[in-house]
């Protein structure tokens, strides 16, 4: 007999099944339409180019884009390809369903697997030393890579209605240290200051997390994040106003 003990909830906020999309008629003309091709590509080291069609942050990355493909993962709400750019290997992680179904092969002979690897291993030691998935650009890379950047110093105090929650992510980043603070008059902790080191690259998707917590939480450095967290404040005032 089988029986369900697990399940996974998570899922993804676009179509990814190209099944499921003919079934409902939602074709989207994305890459998952090319997901072998994009997969035999990375067990064989081969380059690809792909063609851009979305670009929400305005960053100029609509147009053909050149890569080697590294490795397929999810996160949160969507599947990303970690690539590397053909011409300066710029490591980058993109979101599969902002590029079309326009898949071609570069380069046949390919690169081999140990080629592949060496630089899956380079961009998971940045996305396992940042927050979230930007790696920064190539000029950010190479500095943090040769140890030459220098982390910023953040801390963030969480207040008593989630101090429990924080306490109880202690694996949350390897290089995080969570210092509790004073208990009140019914002997739970008041606050616990969260304190980590991050690229700057990494800021804005740590904003993001700290944001979560609305009012029961306040950044304390470095200052430019916290006037960041305090502009954002008075923005959600005004709206509200």
């Amino acid at each position: 007999l089988f029986y369900p003990v697990r399940e996974q909830l998570n899922r993804a906020i676009i179509y990814t099944d190209p099944v499921e999309m003919l079934a409902r008629q939602e074709y989207r003309n994305t890459l998952f339409h090319k997901l072998d091709i994009v997969e035999t590509a990375i067990v064989r080291g081969q380059a690809i180019e792909l063609h851009r069609q979305s670009d929400p942050y305005g960053r100029g990355q609509v147009g053909f884009h050149r890569i080697w493909p590294l490795q397929l993962i999810y996160h949160d709400i969507a599947w990303y390809l970690i690539c590397e750019n053909y011409d300066n290997g710029h490591l980058k992680v993109v979101r599969v369903n902002r590029f079309t179904d326009y898949c071609e092969i570069i380069d046949l002979q390919g690169r081999g697997l140990a080629v592949q690897g060496q630089r899956l291993k380079i961009a998971q030691k940045l996305l396992k030393n940042g927050w979230g998935l930007f790696l920064g650009n190539l000029e950010q890379q190479q500095a943090e890579l040769q140890g030459t950047l220098k982390l910023e110093k953040v801390r963030v105090r969480f207040f008593e209605e989630v101090v429990g929650f924080i306490l109880e992510g202690d694996r949350r980043h390897p290089r995080q240290k969570i210092r509790e603070g004073p208990k009140n008059s019914f002997g739970k902790v008041a606050y616990v200051d969260y304190q980590i080191d991050l690229p700057d690259r990494s800021l804005n998707e740590f904003s993001l997390w700290v944001n979560r917590y609305m009012d029961s939480a306040q950044v304390l450095s470095p200052p430019s994040l916290v006037e960041k967290h305090r502009q954002a404040a008075r923005d959600l005032v005004d709206r509200y106003s």
